[in-house]
């Protein structure tokens, strides 16, 4: 990396905490890096992929949420990023300012921990499409076909497209009555592969977000590091319905057999659509993955006990629903 690094900045500006720091940080930053633009994250899903310039790494100024919003942006601009929390946990936006500022030699020299981050692609097909897609080559139901060839689908063009960082959760929303939905991984011409279960929905997490809704929904915390995806049932209608997690390369299918009038895609908790019954939905890794510096004064497992409690034993005078105070930006 250059003496001085090109840098993207991008801070969330609706955060008034934001517009008070960068007040002092960009003219201290100015001294260190040459800024190559500065762009609102609320804005920068609206940019030209044309009009983002080229960078050694981009700097979010924000929360967890601001840096999900990035990340589904720049996750095709090879850009690793560097989030400084102004949000409440601070999961993956693992640096406050003064951190940057006291790492800035270790940030720019490459010495931090870098980590990929798997991201997942989510298409939502027409309800008439062929169940989990047709297959090429072989009329005859239930006989493979005969190469990988004629093993590739042909699928119309998908109703909505969208990228998580975290996760794809499908909701039951209203009127709130339950979902049914057929699940399939990875399913192979007469080899369907596939579970109907009833319930509030499902929740597809990559192991960055199985901390997030998928821990609510009583999923297993992945290391970041896994290449895999988990899937994790909603309130489902039976105790047989248990957590999995798989390979990332596979496919994901599901199959809405009935939904309500509210119920939705909702991905990273910040992207919706709404689904109707019949509708399906293929869940795929996308082709590349997002590069993430993290704090060199913390591990994950460090935050997992401190910022999620995990493990933590609670001691006397101390009530363990209240984590501890963290500090100022």
């Amino acid at each position: 990396m250059p003496d001085r690094p090109r840098v993207l900045l991008l801070p969330n500006r609706h955060k008034p905490l934001v517009v008070e720091a960068l007040n002092d940080f960009v003219p201290w930053l100015r001294e260190r890096a040459e800024i190559v633009a500065e762009f609102d994250t609320l804005t920068t899903s609206a940019l030209d992929p044309n009009d983002i310039p080229d960078a050694d790494f981009a700097i979010v100024l924000g929360g967890d949420g601001t840096l999900l919003s990035q990340a589904r942006v720049l996750v095709d601009h090879n850009l690793p990023l560097i989030g400084i929390n102004f949000g409440k946990i601070g999961f993956l936006a693992e640096f406050f300012m003064e951190d940057v500022q006291k790492h800035w030699d270790h940030i720019t020299c490459g010495s931090c921990r870098r980590s990929r981050r798997v991201l997942i692609d989510v298409d939502v097909f027409p309800a008439d499409m062929p169940k989990w897609g047709r297959f090429n080559g072989d009329p005859t139901p239930g006989v493979e076909p005969p190469n990988a060839e004629h093993r590739r689908r042909d699928l119309p063009e998908p109703v909505y497209s969208g990228i998580a960082m975290n996760d794809a959760v499908v909701n039951a929303g209203t009127p709130f009555r339950m979902l049914e939905l057929e699940l399939a991984i990875d399913p192979h011409y007469g080899h369907p592969s596939a579970t109907t279960f009833a319930g509030d929905g499902v929740c597809i997490s990559t192991p960055s977000g199985s901390t997030a809704y998928n821990l609510s929904a009583g999923g297993p915390i992945m290391s970041p590091g896994i290449d895999g995806l988990c899937v994790s049932a909603l309130n489902p209608q039976t105790l047989a319905f248990r957590p999995i997690v798989y390979d990332a390369d596979t496919e994901t299918w599901l199959l809405l057999h009935q939904a309500n009038e509210g119920t939705a895609l909702v991905l990273d908790g910040q992207l919706a659509t709404n689904l109707q019954a019949g509708q399906q939905l293929r869940i795929t890794k996308h082709r590349n993955s997002v590069v993430l510096i993290h704090n060199p004064e913390l591990s994950y497992w460090n935050m997992l006990a401190h910022k999620m409690r995990w493990g933590v034993r609670p001691r006397r005078g101390e009530n363990p629903l209240i984590p501890p105070k963290p500090r100022s930006p």
